[in-house]
């Protein structure tokens, strides 16, 4: 049976319109990690990233131009300077790779699921599996090279238990009940994303061309070493450790090697990520002070976004996504 192929649903749109604008930024950031890295068993894992963009931007932008859709600006070579020095440890691409590509998973796993269009879901479908295939080489080689940062481990329960007791949810007084599974998971995925997330925005901080922009990542690099500092402190008053193999090394380059456009969108991308962790986070602790924490960050990282948001406007580099048509404007062009 031929499906009666429809428009597209908001949704597909969006969905398809976010990949290929972050595909256009990953392939600026995946060149000049490609140009820089001096490890050899790094660099085609790089390599297949960079292809695995290209596909992307590719087929999104095909499908687009069938459908007569505009095709993003996105990101292009004006973004990346090539001639720019290192700025991150190879280390330092590993876990960035681990990282976007455990957030592609997520996305690309939501975009299959709430796509009606069998072409698009097949789309979604083939990006998800390349990005699979991306996480398990990059998860492999980082494990080969003692660089993977795994989640605490905890004692195998001898025995099925129910909950009898509502202290169980905690509350704001007295010694907290000792941290379940499944909240030591979320703290470690949220100080391992805040590492990460300290460590661009430091280097930002130091190669931006404003000091406006300067100080917007340093203030970013600040939010996350807090981030990082409570949520370790969790941890720790449940004599939980957590692996603090992180490499931070930044050189002493003050050559850019993106532009501000580039970067701002970048760290706006990432708290967005961000957000959405803690809303995960949120959805699976139990404990109220847990809940607090993270409600009271999803505020922080929230006003920062809205901050670079007005910078991104500001500057005229806010690409706007697609939207539904504002009826009250098309009623007032009527000529009554």
């Amino acid at each position: 049976m031929v499906e009666h192929v429809t428009k597209l649903t908001s949704a597909e749109l969006s969905m398809l319109w976010s990949t290929y604008i972050g595909d256009t930024m990953s392939i600026c950031v995946m060149k000049h990690f490609l140009q820089t890295c001096e490890d050899q068993d790094i660099k085609p894992v790089i390599k297949l990233a960079l292809s695995y963009s290209y596909d992307h931007v590719t087929q999104v932008s095909d499908l687009f131009t069938k459908e007569g859709i505009p095709v993003p600006n996105g990101f292009g070579e004006q973004d990346v300077n090539m001639q720019a020095k290192k700025l991150f440890s190879d280390v330092t691409y590993m876990r960035y790779l681990h990282h976007m590509g455990r957030t592609g998973l997520n996305s690309y796993s939501l975009a299959k699921s709430v796509s009606a269009r069998k072409d698009v879901r097949t789309l979604f479908k083939q990006f998800y599996s390349q990005t699979e295939t991306l996480y398990d080489r990059n998860a492999e080689l980082m494990q080969e090279k003692g660089v993977f940062i795994r989640s605490p481990y905890i004692s195998y329960p001898d025995k099925i238990e129910y909950v009898t007791d509502k202290k169980f949810l905690g509350g704001l007084i007295g010694a907290p009940r000792p941290l379940l599974g499944v909240e030591i998971a979320h703290l470690g995925v949220n100080i391992e994303v805040a590492n990460i997330a300290k460590t661009i925005l430091l280097g930002f901080s130091q190669v931006a061309q404003s000091k406006k922009m300067s100080d917007y990542f340093k203030d970013g690099y600040e939010l996350g070493k807090k981030m990082v500092e409570d949520f370790m402190v969790k941890l720790k008053e449940d004599d939980n450790s957590y692996p603090s193999t992180w490499d931070s090394t930044i050189s002493n380059s003050i050559e850019a090697p993106f532009s501000d456009k580039l970067m701002l969108f970048h760290t706006n991308a990432q708290s967005a990520i961000g957000l959405g962790d803690f809303g995960l986070a949120i959805a699976s602790s139990f404990r109220k002070d847990l809940i607090l924490s993270y409600e009271g960050y999803i505020l922080k990282v929230g006003a920062y976004a809205k901050e670079g948001a007005n910078l991104l406007i500001d500057h005229g580099w806010f690409e706007k996504p697609p939207q539904s048509i504002d009826r009250e404007s098309v009623r007032n062009q009527n000529k009554y």
